[in-house]
C-alpha cells in the first residue's frame, strides 16, 4: 500500500503482474496445479521438463481461478492502474510443449468445434515423428541441410492455417481468448476507475504455436506486451533441437539448433555451426538478429490492429547490446517495458535518458 501511494504521488503507474494459468499465480516457476488440469501431450502424458508451469487453458477451473485472482487483486489495490497477465498461452519453449494440449478439457473443446480428437492425436504424432526423422537424418550435413530437411518434412505446418497442427492450434487460441475475456469481464465488474488489462505473449511466429490471440483482443486488452526476451531465444532453439534429435553428437545438436533458430526468425542469417547459440551470461551480448527483432515487433503490431503493442526487453547484457536492443524496440514504433530492471546500471540509465 505504501509503495502504491508513493508511486501515485509521483505520477508513476503501478501494475500488478500475475501468472495466467498457474495457480496460485503469484510468481513464475511455481504452481500448485491439480493433476486433472495439467497440460498433456498427444501421448496423454505431462511434460515434466518444461520451462513453464502453465495448466490447461481450456480448463474451466483455471479460467475461473485466474479471473477471480485478477479481480480480487484489483479490488484490494484500487490505486493500481491495471493487471499484467503473464503467459496466457502455451509457452512453446520446446517441441513437446508446442504439441500441447490433450487435456480432457481441451478434447471437449475440440469436439465442440467439430473436430475428432483421436484423428488430431494421430496426425500430430505423425507430424512430430516426421520432423524428428528429418532432423536426425540431416544433422550430420550441417545447418543448411537440416533446415532444408525440416521444411521438406512440413515444418511450416507450425504456422499454417491448414494441416496436421492447425485444428489443435486454433483450439488453443480459442481457449486463450476465452480465458482473457473472462478476466476482462471480472475486472469490469469492479467499482471505481476502469482497470487496464495488458496480457503479454511470445512474439510471432510463436504466437501461432502458443495460442496467443494477438489478432483477436480488440475490446479485451488495453495493450499487448510482446516479449523480446532475447537471452531466451538461443535456449529455445537448443531445447527444440534436443526434442528433435535427442542425445546426439555436439556438432549435430549445434547444426539443428542453428536451423531451428533460422526457421523461427531468431537470427538474421543461418549460423554456420550454432555453437554460439546458447543462453548468454549477463555480461555477454545476446546471439540474436537485429532485423529479426524488428520484424517480430512489426508483425505483432500488424496483427494487433488497434490494440497498442509494447515491446518487453530485458536489461541483461553489456551496454552496447542493451542500447541496441532498446533502440530496435523504439524504432519499431512503440514504447518499451524494461524487465529485470536490476540489471540496469548508471551507464545504461544514462543511455536511456539520451
Amino acid at each position: 500500500d505504501r509503495v502504491c501511494a508513493a508511486a501515485q504521488a509521483r505520477g508513476i503507474a503501478v501494475y500488478l503482474q500475475v501468472m495466467a494459468a498457474s495457480p496460485p499465480g503469484y510468481r513464475v516457476q511455481f504452481a500448485g496445479v491439480d493433476a486433472a488440469d495439467q497440460c498433456l501431450g498427444p501421448d496423454d502424458l505431462p511434460h515434466r521438463d518444461r520451462v513453464d508451469r502453465n495448466a490447461s487453458l481450456a480448463s474451466p477451473h483455471i479460467a475461473a481461478y485466474t479471473a477471480a485472482l485478477v479481480a480480487e487483486l484489483a479490488a484490494r489495490y484500487p490505486q493500481v492502474t491495471g493487471i499484467r497477465l503473464d503467459w496466457p498461452e502455451y509457452p512453446p519453449y520446446d517441441m513437446k510443449s508446442a504439441l500441447f494440449d490433450f487435456n480432457p478439457a481441451m478434447l471437449a473443446l475440440l469436439e465442440q468445434r467439430g473436430a475428432d480428437p483421436d484423428v488430431i492425436r494421430v496426425e500430430v504424432a505423425a507430424w512430430a515423428d516426421g520432423v524428428r526423422a528429418a532432423a536426425a537424418g540431416a544433422a550430420a550435413g550441417g545447418p543448411t541441410a537440416v533446415a532444408s530437411a525440416l521444411v521438406a518434412a512440413d515444418w511450416n505446418a507450425l504456422t499454417a492455417t491448414h494441416g496436421p497442427l492447425a485444428t489443435l492450434f486454433a483450439a488453443k487460441k480459442a481457449a486463450a481468448r476465452a480465458l482473457l475475456t473472462q478476466c476482462r469481464g471480472a475486472l469490469d465488474t469492479l467499482p471505481g476507475p476502469r482497470r487496464r488489462f495488458e496480457p503479454q505473449f511470445f512474439p510471432p511466429p510463436f504466437h501461432h504455436i502458443s495460442g496467443g490471440p494477438l489478432d483477436a483482443l480488440d475490446g479485451v486488452a488495453d495493450a499487448i506486451g510482446i516479449k523480446l526476451y532475447t537471452m531466451h531465444w538461443p535456449m529455445l532453439a537448443r531445447y527444440w533441437a534436443r526434442d528433435l534429435i535427442g542425445a546426439a553428437a555436439p556438432a549435430q545438436v549445434d547444426a539443428v539448433t542453428a536451423a531451428v533458430a533460422w526457421l523461427f526468425g531468431l537470427t538474421d542469417t543461418l549460423d554456420a555451426d550454432g555453437r554460439r547459440l546458447r543462453y548468454p551470461e549477463p555480461h555477454e551480448p545476446h546471439p540474436v538478429g537485429s532485423r529479426a527483432q524488428h520484424a517480430k515487433l512489426v508483425e505483432a503490431r500488424r496483427l494487433a490492429g488497434s490494440v497498442p503493442v509494447r515491446a518487453f526487453a530485458h536489461s541483461y547484457g553489456p551496454l552496447d547490446d542493451v542500447v541496441a536492443r532498446l533502440r530496435i524496440a523504439t524504432q519499431s514504433g512503440g514504447p518499451i517495458w524494461i524487465n529485470r530492471y536490476g540489471y540496469l546500471s548508471d551507464a545504461k540509465i544514462a543511455a536511456l535518458a539520451r
